[in-house]
């Protein structure tokens, strides 16, 4: 298994030591759905900026089912999309030079591209 730059690791909790960790419940919340997704393309990780709405679209898309993403969620696995394409905004036609996205300022990290799913 290569391992990608900006390599992103899912954390998978041992039962076993979850009992130890204390628990702290939290409700009435309003959920942020803007948030930094990272896509493996062409054996590079790039994080694109993806919101609740657009990942929901990929998934009806690519026909993906909830079972589909709890396996792979479970199984600590990327979901792999053969039938969505995304588009990214290649700067003057400068290979590798991508838009990066408005909403994150430049001291923030990691970087993050501008995306929109093709129709």
């Amino acid at each position: 298994m290569q391992i990608l730059q900006n390599s992103v690791f899912f954390r998978i909790f041992d039962p076993k030591f979850r009992t130890k960790m204390k628990k702290i419940e939290v409700k009435n919340f309003r959920l942020y759905t803007t948030a930094v997704i990272s896509i493996e393309w062409k054996n590079e990780l790039l994080n694109v900026n993806l919101d609740l709405a657009m990942m929901l679209k990929m998934m009806r898309m690519e026909g993906l089912t909830e079972a589909d993403i709890e396996r792979y969620s479970k199984n600590g696995q990327p979901i792999p999309f053969k039938k969505v394409s995304l588009i990214l905004f290649q700067d003057d036609d400068k290979p590798g030079q991508y838009y990066t996205d408005e909403s994150f300022c430049e001291d923030d990290d990691p970087t993050v591209f501008y995306v929109e799913i093709k129709e």
